[in-house]
This record gives structure tokens, sequence and C-alpha cells, in this order.
């Protein structure tokens, strides 16, 4: 005997709703435990709502209406930055160097 999978569809009000309440309670898990959604699933529709104000991706995002993934935008500048200041550490300890000749 085979084991039958419903697919549940959600329309964009339901979406969001649940995207809400994660919002507000910080809890994905316990939100996607109460409506019986996968945990993943809602996840990926609280990423989509914080990057493009909907919960599902749009085919052909206009360069401006993407907002940042801003954990990704600030480790790319947390590592330019450790690089500027060793590049900066290194002109100095030269500098240092050619003043005492």
């Amino acid at each position: 005997m085979s084991k039958v999978v419903f697919k549940r569809k959600f329309s964009e009000e339901q979406r969001v709703a649940y995207v809400k309440e994660v919002l507000e309670s910080g809890s994905n898990s316990l939100i996607a435990k109460k409506y019986d959604i996968n945990p993943v699933q809602l996840s990926t529709w609280v990423n989509n709502y914080r990057r493009y104000s909907q919960t599902i991706k749009p085919k052909n995002p206009k360069e401006g209406e993407i907002i940042p993934n801003y954990k990704k935008e600030y480790h790319k500048f947390k590592d330019e930055n450790e690089e500027l200041k060793l590049k900066i550490a290194i002109l100095e300890d030269l500098l240092k160097k050619n003043n005492q000749h």
C-alpha cells in the first residue's frame, strides 16, 4: 500500500499571514507546527518576504526592487575590511623599515 501525499496550496494572503506571525513571534518552528507547514518552506517564505516584500521570489525582479541579503553583504564587507586592515599594517611596517634606513 503506497502512501498518499496531499499537496496543499496557499494563497499569497495566507503565506503573508504566516510570515507575519513568524516575524512577530520570532519562532519559525513554532508557527510551522501550529499550522502543520514544513519549516523549510516557511523559512523560504520568510526570506523571500524580507527580500522581495512577497513570499514567492519574482521571476524577473527589477534591480531597484531587490532588498539585499544583509547577512551576505555584512560578511562580504567584513572580509574586505579585514583585507584592507592587513594591507595597511603591511604598508605601515614598510614605512617604518624605510624610515629606519
